[in-house]
């Protein structure tokens, strides 16, 4: 009866009904700020997602350039470096990306600039190995070494990755936590408020809708991740597993599953399911050390063979390494790497080293024949012809003179051809120590020890201002003396020889015709002449040992002395064009690289 009396009371019931609105514009401000930390949090989680897929992204670009750049070293296949460029392009965008990602973590966008700087050392390496690779004359001794190197710093680029995704993993797990609650508790609200007021209900049960869809496009996100990094996996050749040392529980990747040989989620991911799948004679070994890893913490890296249940063999390169999740358990994340066709080719390579260094013995042993014991005879061939020519060289009949004459030709064209093998074995084997060299100075000198043969050819050179060069002295000399000499040897009779050296400007259609990847790494020097010149189908010949594409004996030569030249500027990691027109004469284009030779 008291109670309805108060009921009635209008004051009382005004007062209630204000109590009441001012309750449910608090519920409803309330629900409200709830509402925008879970817009906040969705935002949150898709930027974590967003930076793990293109962080994921560059991994695989990565790994796909290094297997293409090592396929490259195997097989001097230039189609596997051939979108190199494009490659490079693709990593800048997502270094862009996630710089826009990180733009409001200063933290992680710390990160991300240290990723870049080990991205651009990494290509720098790239371009090294390449450099290398496409070299004849680096051995694989800095080859290795250059691997080793690039695969070292790869590895600290995939952990520092690695580091950076569990990271945003881990504040993705925190967000995802953190919007449970919210939601929880905005479920708890929009009942009060279903009490209070139909249109609260009403407005809630909107929001709801909206936050859920919201919901279900982190969570595709989330699927949409998991499905690139299993396709990257797939398409680089490799398989991930984790294991939590607290709770002994193993995650394999299906691609992992696929390099065992057999469908995804064939068995229960763990060690002891594993091992059938591990080559006999390396599962002592395997397991030693992985569970010696369990124990003491320490990364793991190791070459093993996977023996599939079709037979196959194949090689793991598998790595692994420890961090901590979510909860702050201690975990281990492994890779293994398909290395079979890597493994194959290096064996093949180093059986052709063997090869190489025994042909290697050979020529040294020949070069100390032709430098000694050859030599020492033909002077005294060269010896006795001269004393017969000194003294009874009047007694000789007229035929006996040419025949005399015929043998100290060819005393001296054998003399000559000696020398010549000799300068292009030192070419060969010689120590290639670069130092910088002014080319003005050098082809000054190269002057004064010809000037008696341009004396007598009344021959013109013009030198041009030449660049200064990082190079081998004694063989940049002997390379313009053989292009000087054989200018000088091949003029034509009736005409005094020209000869200009110059460096130009490497033109767009020279860049096409030699694919010339930058024109501004290489410096271009020319040597032109006026002589016999060629017909220019035989350019290619002009270089090859022992080929004269002049057989008159007016001419002489050994054929050597332009073969010479080709081994020298490819010494200095450059090449040597060359094109002639008959009677008209000839042109040398010498491309050397501006930057250290490495």
């Amino acid at each position: 009866m008291k109670i309805l009396t108060i009921y009635k009371n209008s004051q009382v019931f005004k007062i209630a009904l204000t109590i009441a609105i001012v309750v449910v514009c608090y519920i409803a401000s309330m629900f409200y700020s709830q509402m925008e930390k879970l817009d906040s949090t969705v935002e949150l989680i898709a930027n974590s997602n967003e930076t793990q897929i293109e962080l994921e992204k560059l991994l695989s670009i990565i790994s796909i350039y290094e297997t293409s750049l090592r396929s490259f070293i195997i097989t001097k296949e230039d189609s596997y470096i051939e979108n190199r460029f494009l490659s490079r392009g693709k990593i800048e965008e997502s270094i862009k990306k996630l710089k826009e990602l990180t733009a409001n973590n200063a933290l992680r966008n710390k990160d991300i600039e240290q990723l870049e700087k080990i991205i651009d050392y990494r290509f720098k390496l790239f371009r090294q190995t390449y450099i290398i690779a496409k070299s004849k004359n680096s051995g694989p001794i800095d080859l290795n070494a250059k691997l080793l190197e690039s695969s070292k710093v790869t590895e600290e680029m995939k952990s520092f990755v690695t580091e950076i995704i569990f990271s945003e993993s881990r504040k993705t797990k925190f967000q995802n936590d953190n919007h449970q609650f919210e939601l929880q508790d905005s479920l708890i609200t929009a009942f009060l408020l279903v009490i209070l007021s139909l249109l609260i209900l009403l407005l809630s049960f909107q929001k709801m809708n909206v936050d859920i869809d919201e919901l279900k496009k982190a969570n595709d996100a989330l699927n949409l991740l998991n499905e690139s990094y299993n396709a990257a996996e797939k398409t680089a050749g490799f398989g991930h597993w984790m294991v939590n040392i607290e709770t002994k529980k193993y995650t394999f990747s299906d691609n992992l599953f696929r390099l065992m040989g057999v469908e995804p989620k064939a068995f229960e991911p763990n060690i002891e399911n594993s091992i059938p799948y591990i080559h006999p004679d390396d599962l002592e070994y395997v397991t030693k050390v992985h569970l010696d890893s369990l124990i003491n913490h320490q990364s793991t890296s190791m070459i093993f063979r996977f023996l599939t249940p079709s037979g196959d063999i194949k090689y793991i390169m598998g790595v692994g390494s420890f961090t901590t999740n979510g909860k702050g358990d201690l975990i281990k994340i492994g890779v293994n790497y398909d290395i079979t066709n890597q493994y194959k080719k290096t064996l093949e390579l180093e059986e052709s080293n063997k090869e190489l260094k025994y042909i290697n013995t050979e020529l040294e042993a020949f070069n100390d024949i032709v430098s000694h014991d050859l030599q020492e005879p033909l002077r005294k061939i060269q010896m006795f012809i001269s004393r017969l020519e000194e003294k009874e060289l009047d007694l000789i009949s007229r035929q006996g003179k040419e025949y005399f004459s015929k043998v100290r030709v060819a005393a001296n064209r054998m003399q000559t051809l000696l020398i010549d093998l000799v300068n292009y074995s030192r070419t060969i084997k010689g120590d290639k120590v670069f130092v910088t060299t002014d080319l003005n100075v050098v082809l000054g000198e190269i002057l004064q020890d010809l000037s008696s043969n341009i004396e007598e050819k009344k021959a013109e050179i013009q030198i041009g201002k030449l660049p200064t060069i990082t190079a081998i002295p004694f063989q940049i000399k002997q390379l313009f003396i053989n292009l000087i000499s054989n200018s000088l040897k091949y003029s034509k009779e009736d005409t005094a020889p020209e000869i200009s050296i110059t460096s130009k400007n490497i033109t767009d259609k020279e860049v096409r015709e030699y694919k010339i990847s930058n024109k501004d790494e290489y410096y271009k020097i020319v040597v032109t002449d006026n002589g016999i010149g060629f017909k220019q189908e035989y350019a290619e010949k002009i270089f090859l040992l022992f080929k004269r594409l002049e057989t008159d004996s007016k001419y002489s030569g050994t054929g050597l002395g332009l073969a010479i030249c080709s081994r020298i500027v490819d010494n200095h990691n450059g090449f040597i064009q060359v094109k002639g027109k008959p009677n008209v004469g000839a042109k040398f284009y010498i491309f050397i690289p501006k930057g250290d030779v490495i």
